[in-house]
This record gives structure tokens, C-alpha cells and sequence, in this order.
């Protein structure tokens, strides 16, 4: 017998794989798989000097080796398994798509048997529409003008939005909005969506009449009950709302190309930009009652920036703010987190989400979430692309995590963060990983609605100065990551918590020393009392 594994056709096609893993969930009928999966849940095990589950042989049976195995039946290139045999939870000797299911039902297990459960998405306290943990199901509909029409039937725009993984695409890592969320989330979220299509009633302009922000809500919510209503007796809504509160999780209306550009009220701001924002009418379609919408025009021909489009715009749906900034003086300077360490999902609608993003989302787990409690400590950071893994730095009472606290994390430009396509051309967003310091100021204040992200720029209490509070800024070495043996501290440009008056003036207290530095897989961090 070979000594590497059979990977069969079926095994390096990522449809079937994706398939596959929705029965992750469900029950299987015969004496034979019930056998199999008892053995398999059983891991972590030693079994002839390896631990069941551990094939990148790291000693452990993580998250890391299921992200690794996956890669590996997708045939990304140069990935290799340092021991295959551990994969073979099936025990066929070979591997296949059902040991990759195997896994990550074993997975769970284990987290559930170690107590290492995901922590509750912090995101919840701001009320979003759109489940970010477990399962979320959007509905999106392509809507065409008598003078303006899509290109595309709904069929394809299904197969380019939520289609399977394919990192050989060239519209990788934006070749499918769920494979993008499934990778950010490391599987935590699986997003699915259905597209239908609807002509309107009236040519573009008539939805767009005046330059009054109510005004142009209105006319989108009048878009949207008619497009709503147009479809129902094609659609049972109820399909759409996933935790069954009687509220549309996530709904886009995506125009067409012919709306991008257009200004029909001449007062020099596009009218159909993408956006995310409330209905404020009172409709409900199958007892179900929409509160926020996607909506905006993006060419479906460049279909990786089409997706980064809605990507960003249902990562409001899912609660959170705009990292970029509001400079009224100069529109064109909007850049939130800066340089070669910048690229957040929130922020440029390119890139992976940060490790704050996932934090507030509940994508990691208590064991994944290193908090420093003090003295001096070492911890080990992998890539953020590959594992669910940062060090959180807390000034004092996390408060459920809407706190003011640093977050140190290890970006590697793979993944998520390996491109930005632009036409036919991938352009890396950078080309050598590395550590990244995010300062966060995650407070709530009180609204009429409910709360909201208190230093966000849609509040109130927001400094269009950019200078004061911020829910997210980047630390960072001359725009560029931190890498090995430099030190972080108060002489660190940036590195300070918020005085009273909201300036970056309270030195932290406490230094941060890298070392074992590898830029492709990760390094250590040690955190110790400043002297």
C-alpha cells in the first residue's frame, strides 16, 4: 500500500466537499456510519505514537488540522499533511470528503467535552437582523429597470454569490460570498443564499427623486415592498428568517450596472452606491416583517468586487459599524486602518475581518481568546487565515467585551487576505505577514431602538476629527506589521489607551516583545510590566 492516501476525483472537487459538509448536521441511517462516527467523536486518541485528528502532527487536534485537511481534498497547491493516516477517521485508508465531515463532527465533540465552547457573539447587545454564528440564509434579488437590465439569470448570479470554494478562481478569495464567510468564520457560519429576479414597475430615476435623505429611504422602501410583494406567492419568507423572530434576517436588492454612476438629482453623490439600511415602512410578507436592507448597483461581470460589495454591506446586517473614517473636508481620505497592515473587510471591502470583527461575531472559542491577566506572559500567535487564535489585552473590566482593550493578532497574506481582484488582475494586498495591534473601544450607548456602537461613526458622540475615540484603529511599524524582536510600548507611535478627553495619552504600562518569528506560519509574543 502507498504510503500516501487515495485522493480520488470526488475528493478534489470542492462542490462535493461543500455538499458533504451539510451533512455535518444530520443523522445517518445506517448500523455501519453510526459505528464510524461513535469511533470518530472519540478523538483526540493515541494511536500507534499520533493523536487521532492531529495531521499537521502539531501534538493537537484543533481547528488548524481541519482547515488544513480541507485544503488539502481542494488541492491547494503546496499543501501537505504531515500525517495523513490521523485524517482517516473512517479508517478506508484513503480520505475523502466524509473523513473531512468525520472531523469536524469529532471537532465539536471535543470542544463540547473540553468546555471549550464558542463565546456568545458580543454583537448581539446591538441587535442585528442576521444570525453570524451557525446557520444564516439571504435573500437576494436582482432587480432589473425597463431601462436598465441585468446580464446575468438568476441561475448564474446564484452560482457566483453562493456558489462552492475554489481557490484556483481568479475571483479568489471573492469567488463566493459563502465560501468567504465560511473561511472567516472557520465554519462557524454557514451562509447560504437563493436568487430570484424582478423587473420594476418604473424606470430607474422614478425610485431616486430628491437629494432629502428621508425622502430617498422612502423611495427604497417602496422598491423593496413592491419587489417583495411582486414575489409572493415565489417565495415563503419564513425561509428567511433563520431564528424565527418574525424579522427578514438579510435581504439585497442588487441593480444593475447600468445604476452605477447615475445622480439623478444632480447633487453630486451617487445614488445607488451600496449601502445598508433601515425599512421604515410597516409591511410584512408571510407574517414576516423586514427591518434593514442591502441595496446598490456593482457590475456582475467583475464578480469578486460584486461579492466584496455585499460581503461588507452584510457584515451591517450582522451588527457591525464602518471602520473608515468621516474627514467632511476631504471625501477621498476615508482609510480607517492604514498602510500594508489596513485591509479589513469593514473598512476597504477587501480583506479578511480582523480578530475583532470575529471577536464581536463569537467566532472564537474561550481557549482560542488568550487574555492577558498580567506579569509576564508568553503566548504562541498562528496565522489568523489559517486558525481562530489572538491575545487580547484588556485595560480593565471587559464588561462582556464592550470595553476598551488591545487586540494582538498574526495576518499572513493567504486566504482571505491574499488578494484584491480588480478586473482580470489579482493585486496582493501585501506580500510579507506579520504581527498586528488593533486598539478597540467596543462601549455602547443608549439609542431610541435600542444600543449602539458608542464611538462609531454613525453616532453622535463620534470626532470627525479622527483624532479621539474609535472603535478600531490600527498600531502598526511604519504602516507596515511588526515582526521579529521589535518591541511595542509607550514609545510606540499610537500605543495608549484613551484619556479623559478622549486623546491617546495614558501610557498602558506593559511592553510586547516578538520573537520566533515566522512570517508565513506565525510567532511569540511576550507580555511583561514595563520597566
Amino acid at each position: 500500500m502507498n504510503n500516501r492516501p487515495l485522493k480520488g476525483i470526488a475528493c478534489i472537487l470542492s462542490g462535493i466537499i461543500a455538499f458533504t459538509l451539510l451533512l455535518v448536521n444530520s443523522s445517518y441511517n445506517t448500523q455501519n456510519e453510526q459505528t464510524v462516527f461513535a469511533e470518530a467523536i472519540s478523538a483526540p486518541k493515541i494511536e500507534d505514537s499520533y493523536i487521532s485528528g492531529d495531521v499537521n502532527s502539531d501534538g493537537s487536534f484543533d481547528i488548524a488540522d481541519l482547515v488544513l485537511l480541507q485544503k488539502w481534498l481542494l488541492a491547494v497547491p503546496d499543501t501537505d499533511l504531515a500525517n495523513w493516516k490521523a485524517a482517516d477517521l473512517s479508517r478506508n485508508e484513503r480520505l475523502d470528503a466524509f473523513d473531512l465531515c468525520l472531523m469536524k463532527r469529532a471537532l465539536f465533540a471535543k470542544d463540547k467535552k473540553d468546555g471549550s465552547e464558542l463565546i456568545p457573539p458580543p454583537i448581539s447587545a446591538v441587535s442585528p437582523t442576521m444570525p453570524c454564528v451557525g446557520e444564516a440564509r439571504v435573500l437576494m434579488i436582482a432587480v432589473s429597470f425597463p431601462d436598465a437590465q441585468h446580464d446575468f439569470s438568476a441561475g448564474e448570479i446564484q452560482n457566483m454569490c453562493f456558489g462552492p470554494e475554489d481557490p484556483q478562481s481568479l475571483q479568489y478569495p471573492m469567488e463566493s460570498i459563502s465560501a468567504y464567510y465560511s473561511r472567516a468564520s472557520y465554519g462557524r457560519l454557514n451562509l447560504t443564499g437563493k436568487v430570484y429576479t424582478y423587473t420594476a414597475k418604473y424606470e430607474i430615476n422614478d425610485y431616486m427623486k430628491t437629494n432629502y435623505r428621508e425622502a430617498d429611504y422612502r423611495t427604497r422602501d417602496e422598491l423593496l415592498e413592491e419587489t417583495l410583494e411582486a414575489l409572493d406567492d415565489v417565495i415563503d419568507y419564513n425561509d428567511y428568517d433563520v431564528n424565527k423572530d418574525g424579522i427578514l434576517d438579510a435581504v439585497i436588492l442588487a441593480l444593475p450596472k447600468e445604476a452605477i454612476n447615475r445622480d439623478s438629482d444632480k447633487d453630486g453623490k451617487e445614488d445607488w452606491v451600496p449601502c445598508h439600511c433601515y425599512y421604515n415602512g410597516n409591511a410584512k410578507y408571510d407574517d414576516v416583517k423586514p427591518v434593514r436592507m442591502c441595496i446598490g448597483a456593482r457590475d456582475l461581470s467583475t464578480t469578486a468586487k460584486f461579492n466584496s460589495a455585499w460581503i461588507h454591506e452584510l457584515g451591517h446586517a450582522m451588527g457591525l459599524p464602518d471602520y473608515y473614517r468621516v474627514i467632511t473636508n476631504n471625501p477621498n481620505d476615508q482609510e480607517g486602518l492604514i498602510g500594508q497592515t489596513g485591509w479589513e473587510m469593514m473598512d476597504d471591502s477587501w480583506g479578511d475581518f480582523s480578530a475583532f470583527s470575529k471577536l464581536m461575531y463569537g467566532w472564537f472559542t474561550g481557549n482560542e481568546l488568550q487574555i492577558y491577566t498580567g506579569g509576564t506572559q508568553t503566548y504562541e500567535l498562528r496565522s489568523l487565515q489559517d486558525a481562530p487564535n489572538c491575545v487580547l489585552i484588556p485595560r480593565g473590566d471587559l464588561n462582556g467585551f464592550h470595553s476598551e482593550y488591545f487586540i494582538v493578532e498574526f495576518n499572513t497574506p493567504t486566504g482571505n487576505d491574499s488578494a484584491m481582484v480588480i478586473g482580470d488582475n489579482r493585486i496582493p494586498l501585501f506580500r510579507q505577514g506579520g504581527v498586528r495591534v488593533l486598539h478597540c473601544n467596543a462601549e455602547l450607548s443608549e439609542i431610541s431602538s435600542g444600543k449602539m456602537f458608542k464611538w462609531c461613526i454613525n453616532s453622535k458622540l463620534y470626532d470627525r476629527t479622527n483624532k479621539k475615540q474609535r472603535v478600531l484603529r490600527g498600531i502598526n511599524y511604519k504602516n507596515m506589521y511588526f515582526n521579529e524582536g521589535q518591541v511595542i510600548n509607550n514609545e510606540t507611535n499610537d500605543f495608549a489607551w484613551y484619556d479623559e478627553n478622549g486623546d491617546r495619552t495614558v501610557d498602558p504600562g506593559i511592553t510586547i516583545t516578538i520573537s520566533d518569528f515566522d512570517e508565513n506560519t506565525g510567532c511569540k509574543i511576550t507580555i511583561a510590566p514595563a520597566i
